[in-house]
């Protein structure tokens, strides 16, 4: 695995209570939302890294079985599973009053957008923007219809910042940094690259 330092721009971006949700005009594909109530570290640890693996999602790579345990249940964190075919298609992560939103010194109101994304079997089958919604209308639930938050990068997929701002998300802070980026490697042999060439 090659590892080289980046230039990362983060954007955070929110929907306020009053901004309307804009559902996406491509059909919704068929998929089963279901919360994972009884969630375990390994599970998680499995959606974090079948969804992120390519877009330099390291973070909680190093946590510990009781990292994780205590991210878990911690009161506010929800993690939604989209089921394609019988397996994992995307996921969801919601924490009520933030997890990064509180890092960029924004207030505890809402609710954020805590881990998003699809997995590679299924790009471009239109499922990233419906479960965006999914995303949205249950945060607004879990926050009493509050202030809904999220936050992407430059080394995430490149339709993600797309996605969100198509939805009605709006930017309200952006930060440059150098950050050490995976530029090679795979999560196990014949995976294929970590991330696509741009």
């Amino acid at each position: 695995m090659e590892v080289k330092r980046e230039l990362v721009r983060t954007t955070w971006l929110e929907l306020p209570p009053e901004a309307p949700l804009l559902t996406p005009a491509r059909p919704r594909p068929a998929y089963e939302l279901r919360q994972a109530a009884a969630v375990s570290p390994e599970f998680c640890r499995f959606l974090y890294t079948a969804v992120g693996y390519r877009w330099n999602w390291t973070r909680r790579l190093p946590w510990s079985y009781a990292d994780w345990e205590a991210r878990l249940q911690r009161a506010g964190v929800e993690t939604w599973v989209a089921w394609v075919e019988g397996a994992p298609g995307g996921y969801f992560e919601l924490t009520a009053g933030g997890e990064e939103g509180a890092a960029a010194g924004e207030g505890e109101d809402g609710v954020e957008i805590s881990q998003f994304g699809v997995v590679p079997r299924c790009f471009g089958r239109g499922l990233g923007g419906h479960l965006l919604c999914d995303a949205v209308r249950r945060a607004r639930e879990l926050g009493g219809g509050g202030r809904v938050w999220l936050h992407t990068c430059t080394a995430d997929h490149p339709h993600a910042l797309p996605n969100y701002k198509a939805r009605g998300f709006r930017p309200f802070r952006e930060a440059q940094e150098y950050e050490e980026v995976r530029t090679a490697g795979e999560p196990w042999p014949g995976a294929g690259p970590v991330r696509e060439s741009q």
